[in-house]
């Protein structure tokens, strides 16, 4: 598609729609160049309000038809094509809509049209009045000069469209970033590739008509004509600044362009409480309101800092305290280097409105238990009633307002069969009086059991009322369906408690008069009980856990996964010890320095001082440091000799070296300090780094070439490839002392020949470069990448090729934003510098090899243990977890079985949800597929830790403080935290959801929430781990899983990402950022377990008071049922559907039969 957006050849260009197409252009375009500038503009102004295009959602014909001679008007038009979704889009704004080929064909040509009008605007040749009068379309104003065009509609987010001319064809370029936000246009623009979306398709066409209507020759001598459109003939360093439109309450859209690329920066209103302008930029999206485009927009209050420009030039240029905005007279496409210009906004106009297993489950009454789920055997019931069992309900409420019963009901009611083995009934036993609560009121009705003539049976049948639509709590006191019902969705829809609703219940029966009997105290006890009961005999359908759009399939079942854990948590003295089938997979102690390009751990820590401390500080070091930095600096004296990294000997050579040759290319240590600023606030490396002193004239910028590395006349100069010991580097043995003090090299990427906010910037992508490669290791971080492809470019890089060679094999990461931006910035210095060619190479493919390297590492020292787990659960599922569990001995207490009886097609189910009770882990449509994985001799080390701590003293220390004095023993540079517990309450919950939010599962916590957990819930239950797996500590559960089971994690392709609701707090590599793998992540929607805690969070008083089963019931319920409301949004494409009735979604979508007998609602 990218091709295609490339036009040349004039037989490729042609203003007129094509035999059977039907797209029209405008009225005045198809007139020529003779009408441009002379054609009245009252007539171009009919003629394009005329004018409709055929794309979608724009009609050929008026709205409403002319009047016959009757006076009838002809019947209107479809309003959309055929095949049009009319249900309202997720996600409105965040990305394009999906056409089939005709929809986009119909929609490019439409944009196209409407892109010429604004080109034509934007270069002067239509008066702007003309393009803007009477629109009630989308936002589409040029940009001064007519450099680009800037788009803004109802259904899509804000985006810019511009053209350059590369040596070989005119490409197209869109900031959208396509529909999954997964393209990167810096990298397609360094490449010469046009963008694959249909906004530069379209844009491709609308200069194909230009060409026409100018009467060129080509497209390349359109932009000779007009050299304002082609952005290559704009210096890179240029910033640019331009406000499109303005919006209510202050806000404003601005587009930024810088090194060819534009795009968009949203300033937000007045009222909100953001304040800094938030760019759309996807790189850029970790630090969205703190890059270079949100500082041209808004320049920062302190200015610069460091970056600033010399002091004895501040006269001249007074840009710093405005965002370096250089004179509004200044040439549009010129001006001196690194001038950044902002223009006046334009007019003001309308915008656009967008739409302990329970070993023995709790007591009842002083009597144990037969059944774990319910008190004695019972018929299940569907989640909602179905219109069949609702009008029964009803009959009741008539029989208790005096209605007599109908003709087909005895006066005595009991069950016809038995429950255990469907033996009709026999002798009945004594009939017994009893209570009918309905909505309506009470009414007395006569129950009966009995004894199942089967003698092998011998089962005493109770009364349950399932085929009558109601529940009998006991033989005295039933209630039917629909009363208990509106107490149990009482508590879900309101956030309140079972108490409560059963209070206010109460307290509405007694005052209407329904219940007068019994005081309401004792009303409210007996409907908490009784809605507790029937509760567990409802049945969760396994569709509620699933969500459709999301499912992968049966090896990896989803392809992400968002997990987080929640402090909601019962008693613990209610509770129970869990079962669970586990099976002992120990974590293996590998040393993590084997996956860091600087092997040693001082050295890392040096770097992260270095990398925190920010641009200008100066970092001191101690003696041990010193030492560690002067070995690790002399690695760069000799480069290895040429090898493959499968030797360990040479990847471990290859990458220190490499680490070595960058750290002395940009960091410079000496043994006498050399002054810095002390109070520079810190900034980890994944910020923007702060600002420093002015650093000298630049070595290396794209109009400044870098000096030969033989060159006499630079030999006083720093050069890339020097670094080290700044006064003493032509020393052949370097003492320690040398290396006491380190500061940046501030000429290494550009010195005062370029803006402070380029400076800046380029800074900031070193930073995180160095973050990623040197300071931290880099396990993971080509997941799922070619290999192939890595290692050519990696091989390419080391044998020094230039960059039109080795630019062709990185389509694979121009994506990664942890490597594709430091590649960008220093490939030309790379073409200088074959060291450090070379280094860059050598870092990929010690990061490529990675993860095979420590696997090996695992199997040198992998017990038996492990090496079994590996070979008996590498390729499992459900059959085969099932067949090994019956080779298991029998528990010293056999398990309790389920009461819940159900139809066949739901029997599987009701085990299931009893096994959920017993062992805490609710996944329904998430079988078993492995034992659950855990680690005896780090559970033994964790219950030692817990022992040790109780016989602290507790008066001396409270628990956060202790909590705070080991965080602060890991260091500050250190992502683990420990997980605060509480004496008193279970720890709580993780959930385990889509990216799009719907719950999949979730698992009560007996210990504290642990990244080691998060590994094993996964193994447990995926055949395949999930390709991406977002949790708030995801970089400690990326070493887990590397030292228990990386061949697992090899297998799934599996990488771990930070929520983006926690990755602000993190200080561990970039490589864990979900931002900066857009095409893995843009459209994921990392924090959605924050939002599904924020649901149950208002119910957090009512399921603390809980028993442990009856907590798991309940919070398999409530989300079931906030499922059941997201998938109904999603189908009918409806904000708000708790007005709606959701039985019949319910019926009629997720389920296919009915649970009760007697039942022919599915008839």
């Amino acid at each position: 598609m990218g091709e295609a957006c490339c036009v040349e050849d004039l037989d490729a260009v042609c203003g007129e729609a094509q035999d059977g197409e039907g797209v029209d252009v405008p009225y005045f375009a198809a007139l020529g160049a003779e009408a441009l500038g002379f054609y009245p503009p009252a007539e171009l102004l009919q003629a394009l309000l005329q004018h409709r295009g055929a794309g979608l959602n724009v009609r050929a014909e008026p709205m409403v038809g002319t009047r016959g001679p009757d006076g009838t008007r002809a019947a209107s038009p479809d309003p959309l094509p055929s095949g049009a979704s009319r249900a309202r889009s997720r996600g409105v704004g965040a990305a394009q809509q999906a056409f089939d080929v005709e929809g986009r064909a119909a929609f490019v040509a439409a944009l196209s049209c409407q892109l010429l009008d604004a080109l034509l605007v934007g270069l002067d040749l239509v008066l702007p009045d003309v393009e803007l009068m009477g629109r009630k379309g989308p936002v589409i104003v040029p940009v001064p000069g007519g450099r680009a065009v800037f788009v803004r509609s109802a259904t899509e987010a804000p985006y810019v469209v511009w053209a350059a001319a590369t040596k070989t064809s005119v490409c197209t370029f869109c900031s959208c970033g396509t529909a999954s936000k997964d393209e990167n246009v810096g990298a397609r623009v360094r490449s010469s590739k046009s963008s694959t979306c249909m906004h530069a398709e379209a844009y491709s066409q609308a200069l194909q008509q230009a060409v026409k209507h100018f009467l060129c020759s080509t497209t390349r001598a359109l932009l000779r004509l007009y050299p304002a459109i082609d952005n290559f003939s704009v210096n890179a360093l240029h910033v640019d600044t331009f406000m499109m439109q303005p919006l209510p309450d202050g806000a404003a859209i601005h587009v930024v362009g810088y090194n060819h690329i534009w795009c968009i920066v949203h300033t937000p209103g007045a009222r909100t409480r953001k304040t800094r302008p938030v760019c759309q930029h996807v790189p850029c999206r970790t630090r969205n309101s703190r890059c270079l485009h949100s500082f041209a927009v808004k320049p920062p209050i302190g200015g610069y800092g460091g970056f600033n420009n010399p002091a004895k030039e501040g006269a001249e240029n007074k840009g710093d305290d405005d965002g370096g905005a250089a004179s509004e007279n200044s040439d549009q496409n010129g001006g001196a280097e690194g001038e950044a210009r902002t223009a006046p906004p334009p007019a003001a106009s309308t915008a656009p409105r967008r739409r302990r297993p329970a070993a023995h489950a709790a007591k009842k009454k002083g009597q144990e238990r037969v059944y774990l789920d319910t008190d004695y055997r019972r018929r299940a019931r569907n989640l909602l009633p179905c219109a069949s069992e609702t009008r029964v309900c009803l009959v009741w409420d008539g029989v208790a307002r005096g209605t007599p019963l109908p003709a087909d009901v005895g006066e005595d009611l009991y069950e016809s069969k038995c429950h255990k083995c469907g033996t009709a009934a026999g002798v009945l036993g004594p009939a017994v009086l009893g209570d009918l609560y309905t909505l309506s009121g009470p009414t007395k009705i006569r129950t009966r059991q009995w004894l199942c003539p089967d003698k092998e049976c011998a089962e005493i049948v109770r009364f349950d009322g399932s085929d009558y639509g109601l529940f009998a709590y006991n033989a005295e006191t039933i209630y039917t369906r629909t009363l208990l019902d509106v107490i149990l969705f009482t508590i879900i829809s309101t956030k309140s408690s079972i108490s409560a609703a059963t209070a206010v219940s109460a307290f509405n029966l007694h005052c209407s008069g329904a219940v007068h009997a019994n005081d309401s105290t004792q009303t409210r006890q007996e409907l908490s009980y009784a809605t507790d009961q029937y509760s567990r005999t409802l049945i969760v359908p396994r569709s509620l856990y699933r969500c459709v759009d999301c499912y992968h399939c049966s090896e990896t079942p989803y392809a992400a996964v968002v997990a987080d854990g929640q402090t909601i948590g019962i008693f613990r003295e209610a509770s129970f010890p869990f079962e669970k089938d586990t099976i002992n997979v120990p974590t293996i102690p590998i040393s993590i320095n084997d996956a860091c390009a600087a092997f040693d751990p001082k050295v890392r820590l040096c770097v992260r001082q270095r990398l925190k401390a920010g641009y200008s500080a100066e970092v001191t070091f101690n003696k041990a440091e010193q030492k560690a930095l002067s070995t690790f600096a002399s690695l760069s004296d000799v480069a290895p000799a040429l090898g493959v990294h499968t030797d360990a000997e040479h990847r471990k050579k290859a990458g220190s070296w490499a680490a070595s040759i960058f750290w002395c290319s940009f960091f410079a240590t000496t043994a006498e300090a050399q002054g810095g600023n002390d109070d520079e606030e810190l900034t980890d490396a994944s910020r923007s780094p702060p600002g420093s002193p002015p650093p000298p004239k630049a070595l290396l910028s794209p109009s400044v070439p870098p000096p030969a590395i033989n060159n006499t006349s630079s030999t006083f100069k720093p050069t890339l490839r020097g670094g080290g010991v700044a006064d003493d580097a032509n020393g052949a043995v370097q003492s320690t002392a040398g290396f006491r003090f380190c500061k940046v090299i501030p000429e290494a990427i550009g010195g005062d020949d370029v803006l402070p906010i380029v400076r800046r910037e380029r800074w900031c992508i070193l930073f995180d470069f160095f973050s990623t490669f040197v300071a931290e290791p880099v396990i993971g971080i080509f997941s799922g990448c070619n290999v192939d492809e890595l290692t050519e470019l990696s091989q390419a890089l080391i044998d020094g090729k230039k960059q039109e060679q080795w630019n062709e094999n990185t389509t694979g990461i121009q994506s990664l934003h942890v490597v594709w931006p430091a590649l960008d910035l220093l490939a030309d210095s790379m073409d200088d510098d074959v060291e450090l060619s070379r280094a860059m190479g050598e870092l990929i493919l010690f990061a490529v090899h990675t993860d095979l390297h420590m696997e090996a590492l695992w199997r040198c020292r992998m017990n038996a243990e492990a090496l079994r787990f590996e070979a008996d659960w590498t390729d499992t599922d459900a059959a085969k977890f099932k067949e090994w569990q019956l080779r298991q001995p029998a528990p010293a207490e056999p398990r309790l079985p389920s009461g819940l009886v159900s139809k066949a097609a739901s029997a599987g189910r009701a085990d299931d949800q009893a096994a959920e009770i017993r062992s805490g882990v609710v996944m329904p449509d998430l079988d078993q597929v492995r034992p659950h994985p855990t680690d005896n001799v780090a559970a033994a080390a964790a219950r030692a830790a817990r022992d040790k701590e109780k016989q602290t003293n507790p008066t001396k220390k409270t628990k956060r403080k202790r909590a705070d004095m080991e965080n602060g023993g890991l260091g500050d540079d250190d992502c683990r935290h420990a997980f605060i517990t509480h004496n008193v309450f279970t720890p709580g919950v993780v959930s385990y959801l889509c990216p799009c939010g719907v719950l999949i599962g979730f698992e009560v916590l007996e210990t504290a929430e642990s990244p080691a957990g998060i590994v094993a819930a996964l193994a447990a239950r995926f055949p395949r781990l999930p390709k991406t797996v977002y949790f708030d500590t995801a970089c400690q559960s990326s070493r887990n899983a590397t030292r228990r089971m990386p061949w697992l994690v090899r297998l799934s392709e599996t990488s771990w990402a930070l929520d983006r609701f926690h990755a602000v707090a993190h200080k561990c590599s970039p490589l864990f950022d979900a931002n900066n793998y857009p095409e893995r992540s843009g459209l994921h929607k990392t924090s959605a377990a924050e939002n599904r805690h924020s649901l149950n969070k208002p119910l957090k008083s009512h399921l603390t008071y809980l028993g442990q089963d009856r907590f798991v019931v309940q919070m398999r319920l409530i989300g079931a049922i906030n499922n059941l409301l997201i998938l109904y949004r999603r189908t009918i494409g409806k904000s708000d559907v708790r007005h709606r009735p959701l039985p019949s979604f319910f019926h009629s979508h997720l389920v296919s039969q009915c649970e009760r007998v007697v039942c022919a609602c599915r008839q």
